[in-house]
């Protein structure tokens, strides 16, 4: 490796923050490392594998690095400019490594990352990628080159922070964009550990004639009070449908609070003579609680269903007693769903779908695809009040009017369901017609496998606030 010689500024300072208010403990503080914003110049402490000089630079923006071909994918192990910066190990301390990337990928798998790292061959990685041309996070593992990916998860912007925290043979990836406060959980998984660990800046698979700069900022690595670790989540109840239990069972639900339920369903294949399939849904301690499933191998050809749901009995007949009443949508004034769900996918056939879904009385239902395969209509576009939608005709005879957010995103953090009622209203739906609650889920198809987490999910109805997570 080769030093990088770009003048004297020390980043490995110490810097002592408090966590809690009211005074200092060992055990209330984070120690920082490492603090590198690339102020016109790298910190001390960088160095290079396969540097190409010519193709990064420093300036008063930050570091940029262009996004060359070659990979760190398995084997191969040739792309240029892989950044390398030493951080102590995890084991009598949690450690924490950051930083932000912008980037507009449009070449196949082109990505840039931040990498807990070996070597070549044995790290975990967590960056930007264009995946099957979608924008994406993607979180994975590799140990002597065997590489497994361990989640892909949309993203809704081309600026991104991620950070990746290890304690002792574990780590979580996280992102956020400026859309969210809070981190989201991309994934986590054992660490592939041989030798000293560093932290890693990674740039690759570009277009051969592209000239994309990822610009980097905000790189940090610091260590963590033992008391900031709040991972894993640790179960405390979940109901599985498997094809090969007995008796088999098509549907489970369990009950969260404010009267919503979570649940699966696996109707439409489990009468089929050799289906294979396995769904989870899981309430953690923390009251946060998501589902899983497993459909590599099935031969079912009709979509499955998780998820999580306010609905009033004509709905969900054995819901709660005193929950969502029908409400008429000409008494509306406001209908909004706070959110934050992220699908986690680790195989990915291309026709995984998550949607909210308002079911109507008498009959009917209204349809928000949020992270549909393909483009959405271009033409009687909706615009909630925070992103764009298009409506795309439904099926003859169905009842059912849908919408596509533009893009594969992902959940938003508001959804403004009133304007869809609005908006559905212009296209048929009858004055007289009841709101019966509203539905958040997965629609599951043969050859995926992956997972939804939901840290937030609250309906507010008329001022009303529903929530499904206990009261922080």
């Amino acid at each position: 490796m080769k030093q990088a010689n770009c003048g004297g500024i020390l980043a490995v300072a110490l810097w002592l923050g408090c966590i809690a208010s009211g005074g200092a403990t060992a055990q209330e503080t984070s120690q920082w490392i490492v603090r590198d914003d690339f102020n016109g110049r790298l910190a001390e402490g960088w160095s290079f594998e396969r540097e190409d000089r010519a193709n990064w630079r420093v300036g008063p923006g930050g570091l940029e690095v262009r996004v060359q071909p070659g990979g760190m994918w398995g084997g191969g192990n040739n792309a240029k400019n892989v950044m390398v910066h030493a951080i102590p190990a995890p084991t009598d301390a949690p450690v924490e490594i950051s930083v932000t990337f912008s980037n507009r990928p449009t070449a196949r798998w082109e990505q840039a990352n931040l990498v807990w790292y070996y070597d070549g061959a044995n790290m975990v990685k967590l960056g930007q990628e264009l995946v099957a041309g979608r924008l994406t996070v993607v979180m994975g593992r590799e140990q002597n080159d065997q590489a497994r990916t361990v989640a892909i998860v949309p993203l809704d912007a081309y600026t991104v922070e991620l950070r990746l925290q290890a304690v002792r043979h574990r780590i979580r990836g996280q992102f956020r964009t400026a859309s969210w406060s809070d981190w989201r959980d991309v994934g986590e998984c054992d660490l592939p550990a041989k030798g000293d660990p560093k932290a890693s800046l990674h740039f690759y698979n570009g277009g051969p004639n592209d000239a994309h700069w990822a610009r980097v900022n905000r790189f940090t690595v610091r260590r963590l009070p033992a008391s900031s670790v709040d991972w894993p989540r640790v179960r405390a109840e979940d109901k599985s449908l498997r094809s090969a239990d007995s008796p088999r069972l098509d549907s489970a639900w369990l009950g969260l609070p404010d009267h919503f339920a979570l649940f699966t369903s696996v109707e439409e294949i489990a009468t089929e003579a050799k289906p294979d399939y396995e769904q989870t849904i899981y309430r953690y301690r923390d009251g946060s609680y998501g589902w899983r499933w497993d459909r590599r191998a099935s031969a079912g050809k009709q979509p499955t269903v998780a998820g999580v749901g306010l609905g009033a009995r004509a709905l969900w007949p054995d819901a709660p007693q005193g929950g969502f009443a029908p409400i008429a949508v000409t008494s509306i004034e406001s209908l909004e769903l706070e959110m934050d769900a992220v699908t986690r996918l680790e195989i990915d056939q291309g026709t995984h779908n998550l949607v909210v879904v308002v079911p109507l009385k008498p009959a009917g239902r209204i349809t928000i695809w949020l992270d549909w395969y393909g483009q959405a209509s271009g033409v009687q576009s909706l615009h909630d009040g925070y992103a764009d939608y298009g409506h795309v005709p439904a099926p003859a005879g169905t009842g059912e009017i849908q919408y596509r957010r533009k893009a594969f995103q992902g959940a938003p953090p508001r959804l403004n369901l009133k304007a869809f009622l609005d908006d559905a209203a212009k296209r048929g739906l009858a004055p007289s017609s009841e709101v019966l609650g509203v539905w958040l889920g997965n629609e599951i198809w043969t050859g995926s496998r992956g997972g939804t987490l939901v840290t937030k999910l609250n309906l507010l109805v008329n001022g009303r606030r529903y929530s499904s997570l206990p009261a922080q």
